[in-house]
């Protein structure tokens, strides 16, 4: 973490979002999120502590010259103190999820306070059932709908064993803020450079344009969505009784659906997505609640923005938020699948069209005002986008697997995003762990009904869901608990409150066996489970297990293992007496040197690595189901490191064994492997030396899947995981 580079100016996005920053329209951006148990409040200030300086934006301030005479700039807060951004609020035990959603919209309406950095945790207890809350608050110029969840992935673990404290959390020593005239000269001394970089920035979306204009299909895709666009604002957009004029006292209210459902709708329309099935389900709720509390004249249809992140790989972080936005109109068409074809085929009209490039260049030109002369574009600008659209709605995807935090998982995740002055409703969808929701965000002095529209917004999915003939989701079946249990175990009988294991030990030295039992408290369900006892020579076997039980079944399962695997002790003699006391001979000191550990990304490595892996247990009970193919782990060319090409080491896995593991050429290794996970060497670095997680780096882009399909991987995280681990061991 180099804290003497040079400040970083905001981007012309973030800019925006800084200057339109309000008490009536705060850009907070954020989520809700749920854990199951008790979160220890100061256990969790000090987990951040101790992970926050892997995203030193979050310790960095907003800083500017008098008289707006610069940009606003990112800056180390000399002032940083986990305990200014981490807080603790009580419910009224049992406090209910109405009273959570009550609690969130006041916390949302508050402006974050610009002395400090911009974002804020908030940790609720007194949820019913055992429940703790999180509230989490970021200024919107922070961060895009993407990367919010970079906070919130550090903290998070894939599995319930949560990442110990960073060893080598660096001092926290940041330069002192330069003086007002010393920003002042700094501000003209950048102000040229940071210009010019903006007109490479155009120029790059002009050579776009020009390339979309060489080719007839582009052209003419685009030509259709610029036709669209000019058609669909020839007139001024008629309000609805979602528009209107700001207060700044903001409510939430939240949806969730199961996501093979949304899924299955989608399927029913070509070119649908599962974004366009929640916009048609929005798009009815509104219907239905403008015909409750005034439909406007003529108006038979609703226009969304939808936010479209511009970022390119190549850009590493260049320009803060890249941000633009396509205008999606929704009929009120009283069929539901009218609705959802006529939204899939607007959708794909406007994203082939390339418009979201033109409205990212016309957002990045106010950037090349006068400083002084910004603040006044941005206070004007957004009105602009009242008139071009009713409200907002973004999509954001959470991991499709369950997240913990210290070791409590996470149940549920409601994002939230700001609100555009005149507009009194935003929308998000998010996506976490099977489910799907619908974060209605609104104004309360626009929209004072916010569960009955959040009651429209569910009976218009069930309507869309029924007429597209998807049966309802039934609960979840028995979860399939794979278990390795050693030979001598006759029976694991798991009931409702206590696990009680009845073994017969591995044989002691005579030949005879040695009774053992644990019993353990857990609150799951009855499973019985009776393994035949099997032969002296038998290896051990691995069972299917079905049962359905909580989600911590498979460690109590791997706990009793360890039990049952555990060898008797070894009898002890007592050492005989001496008569005389002897004299202990002089010590003699041997030097063993430590084996060397093979170069990275060797054959001799992936020699290593197949035997730390088929050793690694762990890797075993959370890969029986493992049937999709070899991985490849790439690490591109790095001549600096050893590297002057790209090297990739081939992994055959299958069923929780590593059945061969060969250092090959890259071609080769493309080939043979179903995935293929790449990264440089720095990363690769971090991954193998525990400061970074596999997950957040895919969810980044900075751990690149190569070959493969994210959606199969995604199931076997956890043998993500326990590679990773038998990797550092040989590493």
């Amino acid at each position: 973490m180099d804290m003497q580079k040079p400040l970083t100016i905001l981007g012309p996005v973030d800019t925006a979002f800084y200057y339109v920053d309000s008490r009536e329209t705060p850009m907070n951006i954020g989520a809700v999120t749920i854990f199951d148990g008790k979160i220890d409040f100061d256990h969790f200030s000090a987990l951040i502590d101790s992970r926050i300086h892997h995203v030193p934006l979050y310790m960095q301030k907003v800083i500017q010259a008098p008289l707006t005479l610069g940009q606003p700039t990112w800056a180390f807060d000399p002032e940083f103190a986990i305990e200014n951004h981490v807080f603790r609020l009580h419910l009224d035990a049992p406090g209910t999820d109405e009273d959570l959603r009550e609690l969130a919209g006041a916390v949302i309406s508050q402006m974050l306070d610009r002395a400090k950095p911009l974002w804020e945790v908030y940790l609720i207890d007194g949820l019913a059932h055992d429940r703790t809350g999180l509230i989490w608050k970021i200024h919107h110029c922070m961060v895009d709908g993407m990367s919010a969840i970079e906070l919130f992935l550090l903290l998070l673990d894939i599995t319930p064993d949560s990442k110990p404290f960073s060893d080598e959390k660096p001092a926290y020593a940041p330069p002192p803020l330069p003086s007002a005239p010393e920003m002042v000269v700094e501000a003209f001394r950048r102000d040229l450079d940071t210009k010019r970089s903006l007109i490479d920035k155009l120029g790059h979306e002009v050579n776009y344009f020009s390339s979309i204009f060489a080719d007839r299909e582009k052209r003419r895709k685009t030509f259709i969505g610029i036709a669209n666009l000019i058609n669909d604002n020839l007139k001024p957009l008629k309000k609805l009784v979602i528009n209107g004029q700001n207060s700044g006292r903001m409510q939430l209210a939240w949806n969730e659906f199961p996501l093979e459902e949304v899924k299955a709708i989608r399927a029913t329309v070509k070119h649908a997505s599962v974004n366009d099935v929640l916009l048609t389900v929005i798009g009815g709720a509104i219907h239905q609640y403008m015909r409750r509390h005034g439909l406007t004249p003529g108006q038979n249809f609703v226009r969304m923005l939808v936010p479209v992140n511009m970022r390119e790989k190549e850009e590493k972080g260049e320009f803060g938020n890249r941000i633009s936005v396509l205008p999606m109109d929704v009929p009120f068409n009283t069929d539901p699948m009218a609705r959802l074809l006529a939204v899939a085929d607007y959708t794909q009209m406007m994203k082939q069209s390339g418009l979201a490039h033109g409205l990212d260049m016309i957002l990045t030109l106010p950037s090349l005002a006068p400083s002084p002369t910004q603040p006044l574009i941005w206070h004007v600008a957004p009105g602009a986008f009242a008139y071009l659209a009713h409200l907002w709605a973004t999509n954001v995807a959470a991991p499709p697997l369950p997240l913990y935090l210290s070791g409590h998982k996470m149940l549920h995740a409601y994002g939230y995003f700001p609100l555009n002055p005149g507009n009194g409703l935003a929308s998000v969808i998010m996506s976490y762990d099977g489910r799907i929701t619908v974060t209605l965000v609104t104004d309360e002095a626009i929209i004072p009904h916010v569960l009955e529209l959040n009651e429209y917004v569910q009976e218009a999915y069930t309507a869309l869901r029924k007429a597209a003939k998807v049966p309802e989701s039934k609960p979840a079946p028995p979860r399939i608990v794979e278990a390795k249990l050693e030979p001598s175990v006759e029976k694991v009988v798991v009931t409702e409150t206590i696990v009680t294991v009845e073994s017969y030990g591995p044989p002691a030295p005579n030949g005879k066996a040695t009774a053992a039992a644990v019993e353990q408290s857990v609150d799951v369900h009855t499973v019985v489970i009776d393994v035949p006892e099997p032969a002296a020579d038998v290896q051990p076997v691995s069972e299917e297990v079905v049962a359905a039980v909580e989600p911590n079944a498979e460690a109590v399962i791997a706990a009793v293992e360890d039990v049952i695997s555990a060898p008797e002790p070894e009898p002890t003699t007592a050492a005989p007496v001496a008569s005389e006391p002897e004299l202990a001979a002089d010590p003699v000191v041997e030097t063993v040197a430590a084996p060397q550990k093979p170069a990275l990304f060797s054959q001799a490595w992936a020699e290593a690595l197949k035997v730390a892996i088929n050793d690694n247990q762990a890797y075993y009970r959370a890969s029986t189901r493992w049937d999709a193919g070899a991985l490849a782990f790439v690490m591109e060319a790095d001549v600096r490191h050893g590297f002057p090409e790209p090297a990739a080491v081939l992994l055959d896995l299958d069923h929780g064994v590593c059945k061969d593991a060969n250092a090959l050429p890259l071609d080769e290794a493309m080939s043979h492997a179903a995935f293929v996970l790449e990264t440089d060497y720095q990363h690769w670095m971090n991954i193998l030396s525990g400061k970074s997680q596999p997950l957040m780096m895919l969810m980044r882009g900075t751990l690149k899947l190569k070959k493969g399909s994210m959606a199969k991987l995604m199931p076997f995280t956890q043998s993500a995981q326990e590679l990773v681990h038998s990797a550092q061991s040989v590493s």
